[in-house]
């Protein structure tokens, strides 16, 4: 019975933990991608007139999330 709760530990290797942490991600890049994309929504919907600037503030933010998030997914598979 204690043979199977045996457990070996080692530390991880470099790209173990690259897999693990999440590679190249980091909190600042992902928001700066937010704020970039809503800037650029936000303007875009500010020169349609109107309320087209919240709206669009809001779209290119998640835009910008997504392809922060699809990208780093994309380099390190593809």
């Amino acid at each position: 019975m204690e043979a199977a709760a045996a457990t070996t530990l080692r530390e991880l290797t470099a790209v173990e933990t690259a897999l693990v942490g999440g590679g190249e991600f980091t909190w600042g890049g992902f928001f700066g991608h937010v704020a970039g994309g809503a800037l650029a929504g936000g303007l875009a919907g500010a020169a349609v007139g109107g309320v087209g600037a919240g709206p669009g503030a809001l779209a290119g933010g998640l835009l910008g999330g997504i392809e922060y998030s699809v990208s780093g997914i994309v380099e390190d598979f593809f």
